[in-house]
């Protein structure tokens, strides 16, 4: 009723009773009505440019320090698009892994077995949404490895790292796994890729991907990335990635509770960890050879103050709109990206690339 200002509240409440019907004991159905129409009538905000923030954030349901600070970067029309946006459910997207299928045929095989499915907006190539009510990670062809749940913006950042046959290349924070063996792949299993993962159960997940969407180049190591860097050749990889750890804001629409157990001291955090990671990599890096750091947050300490600190360090930006599909072109600055869901229609995701 608040979200969907265009349904009038008495449809809004008769709809959702006969639901209740269906899907609730019978003691909840009287509780349902009562509630919404208690709602019905109770003074709303409306949302509209030149709102306040308090008001965007009582009516869209995000917290008001970050409504604030979404406001100070961005005019209050797009702010109410992004925490609209926010309220609605993800695209359900999977990659397929055209090194072993094909688009089409892994589609007809889907829709045989009454999977609907289309070509992804972005990246429909190779990415598939899944139209159906379906855990993909059920169906033989996941456990084969041809198909993955994946968000178009999170398969860009392999696209951004542009791996190359024969490369040298670390992947710092590698689980679960995807964009790992993905790099693997794109390298046509030709070359060298260490992945690192501090945590246990992460790792054993980093392990269980690679095998399965056969990256047969992948050298896994279960450890702090500050640490096992100690132990390698300096200015021994061609390329490296940083897919760091984050504050996941860029991912209400898949985990919507994150927005509530996020603060802004947890923003400072994230940031300084993901510097202490980047500071840690860089001497590892040829000169010339290129990195890329990506997180799914667009928050500011997580991604321009993390660009200051890498061009202080002697790197310098490269554009990377040539790899990118026509639509996103606009969005690429010179060597970093913002990707925001209310207009790449994708999750959040910030990607910056640098070369030594």
């Amino acid at each position: 009723m608040v979200i969907l200002d265009r349904i009038p509240p008495y449809s809004a409440v008769n709809e959702s009773v006969e639901i209740a019907k269906k899907y609730l004991p019978k003691k909840f159905h009287k509780f349902t009505n009562a509630v919404l129409r208690k709602a019905a009538r109770l003074p709303f905000p409306v949302v509209k440019d030149g709102t306040s923030v308090e008001a965007a954030s009582t009516a869209c349901s995000h917290p008001e320090w970050l409504v604030e600070r979404w406001r100070a970067r961005w005019s209050m029309e797009d702010v109410v698009r992004l925490l609209r946006i926010n309220l609605t459910p993800a695209p359900y997207c999977v990659w397929v892994n055209i090194h072993h299928t094909s688009l089409n045929s892994l589609r007809k095989q889907l829709r045989a077995e009454g999977i609907e499915c289309r070509p992804a907006k972005l990246l429909g190539e190779e990415m598939l949404e899944i139209l159906s009510t379906a855990d993909i990670t059920d169906h033989p062809l996941y456990k084969e490895g041809l198909i993955t749940p994946q968000d178009p913006a999170s398969r860009l950042v392999v696209k951004v790292l542009d791996p190359k046959p024969g490369e040298a290349i670390l992947d710092a924070c590698a689980a679960p796994g995807i964009k790992t063996a993905q790099i693997a792949l794109a390298m046509e299993n030709q070359g060298r890729v260490v992945a690192c993962e501090i945590s246990q159960q992460r790792y054993e997940l980093l392990k269980e991907n690679i095998a399965r969407l056969g990256a047969t180049i992948v050298e896994p190591y279960n450890d702090d990335v500050k640490e096992l860097v100690k132990s390698l050749e300096d200015e021994s990889f061609d390329k490296i990635l940083v897919d760091a750890p984050c504050s996941d804001l860029g991912t209400i629409r898949r985990r919507p509770e994150i927005k509530w157990k996020r603060t802004p001291e947890d923003l400072e955090e994230f940031s300084n960890r993901q510097w202490e990671i980047l500071k840690a990599v860089i001497p590892k890096l040829k000169i010339g050879g290129e990195l890329v750091y990506s997180v799914c947050s667009f928050e500011e300490e997580e991604s321009l103050r993390i660009v200051e600190r890498v061009k202080k360090e002697g790197l310098e930006l490269v554009s990377f709109k040539d790899l990118l599909p026509e639509e996103l072109k606009e969005f690429e600055e010179g060597g970093y990206m913002f990707l925001l869901p209310n207009r790449s229609k994708t999750d959040g995701f910030f990607i910056m690339k640098a070369r030594r």
